[in-house]
Order: structure tokens, then sequence, then C-alpha cells
């Protein structure tokens, strides 16, 4: 219903993001959609050298995504491959 999108639009509004494409990386940094593969793969690759996140989800709570969903991620391997 309407307060399902409106929440998540007052938590999108409080992070300052107003436009999309937006990425929320490790519930901390926000990276525009445009922005180069680049700024991607440090991020992804900085994360892979610390061996561990800093942050969860933004959004699993607000949207209703199970802990389990959250931490094996919603698409497994086999899934992909079928």
């Amino acid at each position: 219903g309407r307060a399902e999108i409106e929440e998540p639009l007052r938590a999108l509004s409080h992070l300052g993001v107003h436009g999309i494409p937006k990425f929320i990386v490790e519930g901390q940094t926000m990276v525009d959609g445009a922005a180069h593969s680049d700024v991607f793969v440090e991020i992804f690759r900085d994360i892979e050298r610390r061996g561990e996140t800093k942050g969860g989800p933004v959004f699993a709570d607000i949207l209703g995504i199970a802990d389990d969903v959250v931490r094996r991620g919603s698409h497994t391997k086999a899934e992909m491959e079928v």
C-alpha cells in the first residue's frame, strides 16, 4: 500500500538520495548509477581486502526482507545456472 511506498521514500530522502539510480554499499557508501565502473571495482576490492563488510542492508527491515535472505543472498549460483 501507500505506507510501503512512502516509508522507503522517506528513508531515501533522509540519506540524501533525490534521484535514481543510486547504489548504497555497506549501508553507508553512496554511488551514482552513472559512476564509472572503476568506482564500483575499487569499492568492492576494498571490501575484498578487508574480508568483511562494514555495514548492513539499508532497506531490509523496511521492505520486509528476511534475515536469512540477506545472509545468503537472493540468488544462488545454482539458481542462476537454470
